[in-house]
């Protein structure tokens, strides 16, 4: 599980800072991590949820002081409350670690999971299927619901070596979880997820 997150915010960080135009990005690729901060920070608080993400992500790699731009927990938070769903990812990720400023809670951080999981984001929803392979909440037929549906979302960008690493499933969240369930119970959780789609807003 931990290699997951980790890969997931080496990921998020590389792909967030090289391919969008948030102002900020210029002063990031420049070199110069403080204006870009003061960049993002006043387009998060003029209501830009990617600002607001790429703030999280600085205070959180140490490129700029939490001092000054204060914990990543709350820029993530913003940009969950904006619609970012990388940033209840992250929040998720902080409550289930124990960083970005949250203190380590796992329901919260089910919460978090959940409600990007619920619309669509992927590393949440198999985050949120490895809760339960794990034995953090009981519900096997839930976990391996959530397994099967990152799945599912990851078969839509297989070519690409996140979405490829979800459907190997290296940990073994996905067979954990299915050798719990009788061949009735996989089924029936099998049948609902070929026609689950994200609840989108």
């Amino acid at each position: 599980m931990k290699i997951l997150v980790l890969f997931l915010l080496v990921c998020s960080l590389i792909s967030i800072s090289g391919c969008s135009t948030t102002p900020g990005d210029a002063a990031l690729r420049g070199g110069q991590p403080t204006h870009a901060a003061e960049l993002y920070k006043q387009g998060a608080q003029q209501g830009d949820a990617i600002a607001a993400l790429k703030l999280g992500l600085l205070i959180d790699n140490g490129s700029v002081s939490q001092s000054i731009y204060g914990e990543a927990k709350v820029w993530f938070e913003k940009a969950c409350e904006l619609g970012e769903l990388a940033g209840c990812h992250n929040m998720g990720v902080g409550y289930e670690n124990g960083k970005s400023g949250c203190v380590k809670d796992l329901e919260k951080a089910k919460q978090y999971y959940f409600k990007a999981a619920n619309l669509g984001y992927m590393q949440s929803q198999y985050n949120l299927g490895s809760f339960y392979s794990n034995n953090y909440f009981s519900d096997d037929l839930e976990g391996y619901k959530w397994m099967l549906i990152a799945e599912k979302t990851a078969k839509e960008c297989a070519s690409t070596p996140l979405c490829q690493w979800v459907m190997d499933d290296p940990p073994g969240h996905r067979n954990k979880l299915s050798s719990r369930l009788s061949a009735e119970q996989r089924s029936s959780i099998e049948k609902a997820v070929n026609i689950w789609s994200p609840h989108k807003k």
